[in-house]
């Protein structure tokens, strides 16, 4: 699903850490850490603009009828976070 909503420039609603997220989600992948984690552009429920979400804390994840058009203003590409990358904008 969270490939979907990259492919789609779609928005997506969470709860992580018990706090409703609505973000634009920009790479998805494995961490040096060998964790599935996501890089996402913060709209609502939280301070810092981007963000990296470990992937089994998230809940009620939601794909929004919400699209974006562009990427956050602090998008890398090929995120060197990332080991293997699955999707990104």
């Amino acid at each position: 699903r969270i490939c979907e909503a990259i492919r789609n420039r779609q928005r997506m609603q969470f709860k992580y850490h018990g706090i409703s997220r609505i973000v634009e989600p920009q790479c998805y992948g494995i961490t040096a850490a060998n964790k599935e984690h996501v890089r996402c552009h913060m709209i609502e429920g939280g301070s810092r603009e981007e963000q990296l979400f470990d992937v089994t804390k998230i809940t009620n994840l939601e794909l929004l009828n919400e699209n974006f058009t562009k990427p956050g203003p602090n998008y890398k590409k090929n995120d060197s976070v990332f080991e293997f990358i699955f999707c990104q904008l």
